[in-house]
This record gives C-alpha cells, structure tokens and sequence, in this order.
C-alpha cells in the first residue's frame, strides 16, 4: 500500500530545519506569541490546571491556528485555549465569527458552553495563520484535500499540521493522509494525524480523555503531544501512521453496522458478537495494509470502535439505525456527515486489494448501498461455514 510520507531522504533538509524551529529549548515559540502581561488569563479547570499530580512538561505558549468551526474544532481549540496556547478559528460564517469573538460562544456547534478568552475566531486565513506554530486541521475528510489544494499558496511550507479527520479519501481511494499531501503538492510538508476516542461534547465537559497523534517522525507527534496534553486530555504518541489512520478511519463503517444491529433490536449478545468480530476484521485488515496489530489494540482502533459503536453521540451509529428503520441513506447523510458511509466502499476496496474476505465490512458495505437488505444480512452472516474463532 501507499504510504503517506516520502521516503526520509526526501525531507531530511525540512525535517532539521522543523527541529531548529519548533523543538530547541529556546523561547523562540514564545517570542511569536503574546507577552504573559499582554495574554488574558483564561481561569482553568481543577482537571486542566496546573497540579502537582501532572508529572510532565508542556509546550511553551504558542500560537494555533484550528481550520474548521465545527464542533470537533471547537473542542480542539479549547484543549489548546485551555493549555494557555493563544487560537485562531476559521470559519466561512460572518456571524458564527462575531459571536466567538464577542460573547465567546460557538452559536452553531456546542453552543451551550462559553469559551477560553484565548480563542479568537476570523473568516480571513491570512489572519488565522498568523503566527501559528501549529494547524488544526478540522474539516470532513473528503473535504479535506480540496481545502488544501486551494490554498496551498498561502499554507507555510514548515508548519506542522495535524489532522483529525478519520476517512478514507473516496476519489482516489488513497488514505486521506496522501491526498492531504498531494493536494499540497509538497510531500515534504510536516503532518501529524491525531485519533482515538473523543466526542467533542465530552472534551468541552473537561471529562478525561485519551488519543493518539501519529507520524512517521517522532517529534512531530511529540510537538503536538506537548501543545495539547494536560490532565483532562491525555495524548499518546505513535510512529503507526498507517495503523492510526486506518484504525480511526475503517471504525467508521463497523460502528454503522452496529447501529444497524441496535436499529433492528437484536439486543446485547448481537452488538458484543459483532463488535468483537468487527475489531478483529479490523485488524486484520489493517495488518494487511502496512499497519501494526498493536496500533489497533489501542485507542485509534479498539477504543474509538468502542466510542463509535457504543456512544449515543456517534453520527456513524445513529446513521445505521436510521437506516434499517426505512429513512433513505441520502437523507440521512444530508443532514450530518456520515464518514462510514463513503469509507465502506473504500474498504472493501482494500479487501479486494489485499484478498481478504471480511464478510461485516462487506456486508455493511452491501446494505448501504441497497444491494442487501439488514435482516437478510442477518442470515447471510450467521450461516457461513464454521471455523476456528482466530
């Protein structure tokens, strides 16, 4: 499979220079930013703050651009805002930008929790990337590459960006991570990609919350790790780039199959069956793709396919519930973005690829499309030849 960065020849030069700016022990992030008697000071939670039980160093204050106003770039501005790092969003919205800026609510998405005085919002990306040591990157996977690709003038070149998109990229059917940098146009670009178990709501409630940020060179994840853990969001780091994106982008279409099953009313013994034999599909399919088992043992695979199949927030699972209730698919995805549903094709795209047979990704795959219907899917699966478990 096609991996998501160049070989490290290629970016060796851009790697260094990343090094020197962002990771020396000097103050050099913090000459960008404002000064402490310039910067307000945000009041932080017993969770967030400062206490002698947290047992690590974070980033010197710096500035963060987040690309997106949704509700996930809402939630990831605050973890930053709440870090003391000074955050720009953008947005397309004139009037969702006045309200951030004046009464420090997000009108759209989460509206009902006021928000760090460091979080500034603006519709000009200019002003948004001003300064910005770090860029968020928020928006819907298929979404993503088009947004790059039309503004990679104005996108610096050694800026680390992180996205937390989880998809695969259905015109190409690459994963999203290499159409991101062939958008660009740079493959040298230095890119993160953060996933795991986290509803937005849940980090705007301060609860404790765990994920993982990849890259195949170390300290990008690491620089990421450091601007956004603190008590109440704890980051992980990994070198998996494949395992990671794969493992936050193929729960998608599981998590789908699972509201399937709770749309259907099969009851508890039903979900535990598929949700464990859909964690295997998983990984094995994963495993095939270049990605490593124990990646999705941990919080991109396993942990968000439990968020996803089990959470009363995931858009995924309510989307197969609707869905074997009689609504049409596109209804459904009109009203919210699904990642599941164009990432099922995908997958079974890779199945093909890799030989692999994967009968609940193919059969979420089928009654998306309208090929087979749920309840006779039911017992298509169930009476398949008999095997060994693993």
């Amino acid at each position: 499979p096609s991996r998501p960065y160049p070989p490290p020849r290629a970016t060796m030069s851009r790697f260094l220079s990343f090094l020197s700016n962002h990771l020396s022990t000097s103050s050099d992030s913090d000459a960008d930013a404002s000064s402490d008697e310039d910067r307000p000071e945000q009041p932080s939670s017993p969770a967030s703050g400062s206490s002698s039980h947290q047992q690590f160093e974070p980033a010197p204050r710096c500035r963060v651009c987040v690309i997106g106003g949704g509700a996930y770039g809402t939630a990831m501005a605050t973890v930053c805002a709440r870090n003391k790092h000074a955050v720009c969003m953008l947005s397309r919205d004139e009037a969702q930008v006045r309200c951030i800026n004046d009464n420090h609510v997000n009108p759209k998405y989460l509206s009902e929790y006021t928000l760090p005085e460091l979080i500034t919002a603006t519709t000009e990306l200019p002003e948004a990337l001003d300064g910005a040591s770090l860029i968020i990157l928020t928006l819907p996977a298929q979404a993503t590459p088009a947004w790059l690709a039309q503004h990679r003038d104005e996108l610096p070149p050694d800026v680390l960006l992180c996205s937390t998109a989880k998809g695969l990229h259905l015109e190409t059917k690459h994963l999203l991570s290499r159409a991101m940098l062939d958008a660009l146009g740079r493959p040298e670009q230095p890119l993160a990609l953060l996933s795991g178990p986290s509803f937005a709501a849940e980090i705007m409630q301060d609860f404790p919350t765990a994920v993982v940020v990849a890259s195949r060179f170390l300290p990008y994840a690491v620089r990421v790790q450091r601007i956004m853990s603190s008590l109440s969001f704890r980051v992980y780091t990994s070198q998996d780039t494949v395992g990671v994106e794969l493992g936050g982008a193929l729960k998608n279409p599981l998590a789908i199959g699972a509201g399937m099953i709770e749309g259907m009313g099969l009851g508890t013994n039903t979900l535990a069956a598929f949700v464990t034999r859909a964690a295997n599909e998983l990984r094995e399919l994963c495993v095939a793709m270049g990605g490593r088992a124990d990646t999705i043992a941990g919080l991109a695979g396993v942990g968000d396919l439990m968020l996803t199949a089990f959470g009363q927030q995931s858009r995924n699972r309510r989307c197969g519930a609707r869905v074997v209730a009689g609504e049409r698919l596109e209804d459904v995805v009109s009203e919210m973005t699904v990642e599941g549903v164009p990432t099922a094709t995908v997958a079974c795209h890779y199945a093909d690829q890799c030989g692999l047979e994967l009968p609940l990704f193919r059969t979420v795959a089928a009654v998306l499309d309208g090929s087979v219907d749920a309840r006779d899917a039911k017992d298509a699966i169930m009476g398949r030849p008999l095997k060994r478990e693993m």
